[in-house]
């Protein structure tokens, strides 16, 4: 058997060659995915980027939202237990939580006042009358519509609420009522 040997090195073919003797990317093949790494990086990360972005919006939406009305009861509880007659509370009552919800950009007009029980569920146990006399206790009722960014209302509705609840105890020695 015969082998065949080259006994030329390709150093030398190079050498020899004026042309690719100067050029050093001579010897590279032609990349056919070439610039492909960069636009398979940035369709990931916008595919991955949007919806995080959207879930994070949504997200500190509902944390807004859930602190504007748990903000909005205790504020709204302490104004009643403060003030100098029963309409004159409620109608503070109902000034601070709406204040409240526009402090979180929550929007106040599907925003409800209740008062129940204490105790009670705030959305389906029946509304009591509020009551300054001393040793009294009920619970004040923020109940708020929430709203998620780019979602029209009329997909959601006043189906998405947040309740914030605040227990009120007339004091004892209370006086003025």
């Amino acid at each position: 058997m015969r082998w065949l040997v080259n006994c030329r090195s390709p150093v030398s073919d190079r050498e020899s060659d004026p042309v690719t003797a100067t050029d050093p990317l001579a010897d590279q093949q032609p990349d056919s995915d070439a610039g492909r790494a960069m636009i398979e990086v940035v369709f990931l990360a916008v595919l991955l980027l949007i919806p995080t972005i959207y879930i994070l919006a949504s997200v500190m939406r509902i944390q807004a939202a859930t602190f504007a009305v748990a903000q909005g009861a205790r504020d709204a509880g302490r104004v009643i237990d403060s003030a100098p007659t029963l309409a004159d509370g409620v109608a503070r009552a109902e000034e601070i939580a709406q204040l409240a919800l526009t402090d979180q950009r929550v929007p106040s007009e599907g925003m409800d006042l209740r008062f129940v029980a204490a105790g009670s569920d705030c959305v389906s146990s029946p509304e009591i009358r509020p009551s300054l006399q001393p040793g009294d206790v009920y619970d004040v009722c923020v109940v708020a519509v929430v709203t998620f960014p780019g979602v029209p209302s009329v997909i959601t509705g006043s189906q998405n609420t947040v309740t914030g609840v605040f227990t009120v105890h007339v004091g004892d020695f209370r006086e003025g009522t």
